[in-house]
């Protein structure tokens, strides 16, 4: 029997791509994760706000100031580019949220990509040896 080797090429060729993919959905969804982490920590700080609180500002890097917060109706936010907009602490809430939620269901779609991905790898893999072994089994 002959290996067909244009098909065993062809199969080696895509699980190295499935492998990178995975790869590179693992980071993205690392990144998602630590994303979804930071949203939490904001919106569990909020249960804790309160006026004339004593807290640590960052000042610069490892350098915090302690202050007061004097204002519980507005906060500013990065928005990028050392930018940063006005909010009201309700609008925010619900912003960070919605975000929440939006990342929450990223995650879920890249997992079952991921899921997938990973099935079609174990099944190349599995034919590719089907493969070789019938190969190697026609030699003997």
């Amino acid at each position: 029997m002959e290996i067909d080797e244009e098909k065993l090429s062809n199969q080696l060729m895509e699980i190295e791509y499935i492998r990178k993919e995975l790869e590179n959905y693992i980071n993205v969804l690392n990144n998602l994760q630590a994303t979804q982490d930071n949203i939490a920590r904001a919106l569990d700080g909020f249960t804790s706000l309160k006026s004339n609180k004593e807290i640590l500002i960052p000042y610069a890097q490892d350098i915090f100031i302690k202050g007061n917060i004097t204002d519980l109706d507005t906060a500013l936010v990065g928005i990028g580019s050392n930018v940063f907009k006005s909010f009201s602490l309700k609008v925010l809430k619900e912003k960070l949220e919605s975000d929440f939620k939006e990342v929450n269901e990223n995650i879920n779609s890249i997992a079952q990509t991921i899921q997938a991905l990973q099935e079609r790898g174990t099944k190349l893999e599995e034919d590719a040896n089907k493969l070789y072994e019938s190969y190697q089994n026609s030699l003997r």
